[in-house]
């Protein structure tokens, strides 16, 4: 038996060492399973995130097309002050002027020019 008594002690540092390794690859893949894991939540949030600003930025858009729609454009341009330009009139670069400028019709006036102006 002199050959077992020494083989023992040989092979006790060699099964912790195997038991430590095989508890930290474990505890490796735990750690790894759970960053996983909270990275799927981060994701989910996320997409829901975008999905909400998704649909803000589309009820947005669809205000803004309201806004910038011709009747309710005219409308709000005339309750402003403002006025139907006319025909424009253009510089060009030698100085020369193109068309024939016009006052624009003042925006109380009854009649004139600013009527009718709607479009076709």
């Amino acid at each position: 038996m002199p050959a077992g008594g020494p083989s023992a002690p040989a092979r006790t540092p060699f099964v912790v060492l195997v038991v430590l390794l095989l508890g930290s690859g474990l505890l490796a893949l735990l750690l790894l399973n759970a960053a996983v894991n909270q990275g799927s939540f981060e994701l989910s949030e996320l997409e829901r995130q975008a999905e909400e600003l998704t649909d803000e930025e589309q009820a947005l858009q669809q205000e803004l097309d309201s806004y910038s729609a011709p009747g309710p454009l005219t409308e709000r341009a005339r309750e402003l002050g403002l006025v139907p330009g006319g025909n424009p009139v253009f510089i060009l670069p030698d100085g020369t002027v193109r068309g024939v400028p016009e006052p624009a019709p003042r925006a109380g006036a009854s009649g004139g020019a600013g009527e009718g102006v709607e479009g076709p």
